[in-house]
């Protein structure tokens, strides 16, 4: 006599229970590396969270992917000096939109500090390396965001690609020189910025930002850089290499009152006196 078949064994209906136990081992997972956060030294947590909110809060900065700052716990004198340039930055955003200049002073920060750029129309006219009551105007505002700041600043003179020769200007070297000079005695002897936190250099039209073939690249590279620039970069300036060097730095200074020289700066040169 042939025996039975067995009966074909019963579906489990009670599979999702492993997927339900993998859920729950997870969120215990989970809730256990929030309370070993938790006991984490809180000094080091408010460092590493400030170091993330300069990283992922700054316009133009990626991240730490492709170069990003680091999110290494900074010391709080680099923090309160990049939080500073920071605000200042927005500072300016504002008073470009106060004073209806959208689209001819730009602000942006790069690796090296705040970059304002001001296009020559704004500062001077064609050919002329003068300062006008609106392009001291600007400067006076600009001037009163940054005299707080310790950063060293520097006025940077460009212009397009059409020569210039004339009495005064034998080339664009000299013209874009000018222009940063001008604008550095202005904040010398105006808004009584320190002399020994300001350089100026005139690039001519060998740094230019697009693309000079058309009237619009030409006009985008006719500006005035004012760099404000950052701490890493500003110890390199002449004179605050050795201090940087003995250990010095913002937070031992706060309290050290420095007196300066008298510095006899020349009035501005105006084309009418050469």
């Amino acid at each position: 006599m042939m025996p039975k078949k067995q009966e074909a064994e019963k579906e489990n209906n009670e599979r999702w229970l492993i997927t339900y136990a993998d859920l729950i081992t997870l969120l215990l997972i989970f809730f256990i590396v929030l309370y070993s956060m938790s006991k984490i030294n809180e000094q080091k947590f408010v460092q590493l969270s400030q170091s993330m909110a300069i990283v992922f809060g700054n316009v133009g900065r990626s991240g730490v992917l492709d170069g990003g700052r680091s999110v290494i716990p900074m010391d709080n004198a680099t923090f309160r000096q990049r939080r500073n340039i920071t605000n200042t930055k927005e500072q300016i955003k504002r008073m470009i939109a106060n004073m209806g200049l959208e689209g001819k002073i730009t602000v942006r920060e790069e690796a090296r500090g705040l970059v304002i750029s001001v296009r020559d129309t704004v500062f001077f006219k064609p050919g002329s390396a003068d300062l006008g009551p609106r392009a001291q105007n600007i400067i006076t505002t600009v001037a009163s965001l940054l005299s707080n700041l310790p950063n060293s600043i520097r006025i940077e003179g460009h212009t397009d690609n059409i020569p210039i020769h004339t009495f005064r200007f034998y080339s664009n070297w000299e013209l874009s020189t000018a222009r940063a000079t001008n604008v550095l005695h202005y904040l010398v002897q105006k808004k009584n910025i320190s002399p020994d936190r300001l350089s100026a250099a005139g690039y001519g039209e060998f740094k230019p930002v697009a693309d000079n073939s058309s009237e619009a690249g030409r006009a985008s590279n006719r500006r005035v850089d004012i760099v404000v620039l950052d701490e890493a970069f500003g110890k390199f300036e002449p004179g605050n290499e050795e201090s940087s060097s003995s250990g010095d730095n913002l937070s031992n200074n706060e309290n050290t009152q420095h007196t300066h020289p008298d510095v006899s700066v020349p009035d501005t040169v105006t084309d009418e006196e050469l």
